[in-house]
């Protein structure tokens, strides 16, 4: 028996790929994280007790489990003890064996690849995170990702959870961060600008002296700053 599961991106558009394969049943977790397969009320878990030996999971692309070679293995001797098969629908025909033969070498011999080809590959993800996980990112789907990025990272959750949480790489998470925090400075800075014209305007009420309100916006000033990097430091 064929069981399809979808979850992550386009969600529609893999039923679509699953329903022209023509598997017996769907199974979905609809758009939620990685984080979901730790989930024992998750319908990825239902389909795993729904299924029997000699059973064959369909997904449209490895993404829709994970990203992570390590993860992907774990995921593969999960179905060989349940003596389950895969297919997945735009990657080649290849048996679960094949698979894991396939990921066991990439996550041994990654490193030996030349370092130039490593580095490029790199820069080359790095653009392509860097485009796609952007508030101005022609994809709706990475734009509401981005949101909830920095909402995480406003919440002060820790760079690594979020990375797993959401299924993207922690360099890009990172890179968010900082996005994160130059965009918090510049606020602060415009309100500590503001603040200052506001404290000169109220010191002239109490004090015709000059120095008197500099004196009183600059110790505000300073006192906002302070305050805003000592918090910076500690997230």
């Amino acid at each position: 028996m064929n069981l399809g599961y979808a979850r992550g991106k386009r969600v529609n558009q893999q039923f679509d790929y699953l329903e022209a394969y023509e598997v017996e049943e769907i199974f979905s977790d609809g758009t939620r994280d990685y984080e979901v397969f730790q989930d024992p009320e998750s319908n990825y878990q239902r389909l795993l007790d729904y299924a029997e030996p000699g059973d064959c999971l369909v997904i449209t692309s490895l993404e829709v489990i994970s990203r992570d070679y390590q993860k992907l293995l774990s995921f593969l001797d999960e179905l060989d003890e349940l003596e389950l098969d895969i297919v997945v629908l735009t990657s080649p025909n290849l048996t679960l064996m094949d698979w894991r033969e396939v990921f066991f070498w990439v996550s041994k011999n990654d490193r030996l690849l030349h370092p130039r080809l490593i580095k490029m590959k790199l820069k080359q993800e790095k653009n392509q995170n860097k485009q796609a996980y952007s508030v101005f990112s022609g994809d709706s789907e990475s734009r509401y990702l981005y949101r909830e990025v920095m909402w995480q990272l406003i919440g002060k959750q820790k760079l690594r959870k979020i990375s797993e949480q959401k299924g993207v790489p922690i360099e890009t998470i990172y890179r968010i961060q900082q996005e994160f925090k130059r965009l918090k400075l510049a606020l602060i800075l415009a309100m500590c600008f503001i603040l200052a014209i506001t404290t000169i305007k109220i010191s002239e009420n109490f004090s015709d002296n000059l120095w008197i309100q500099v004196a009183v916006c600059v110790i505000t000033t300073l006192a906002i700053l302070y305050n805003t990097l000592a918090d910076n430091e500690q997230t």
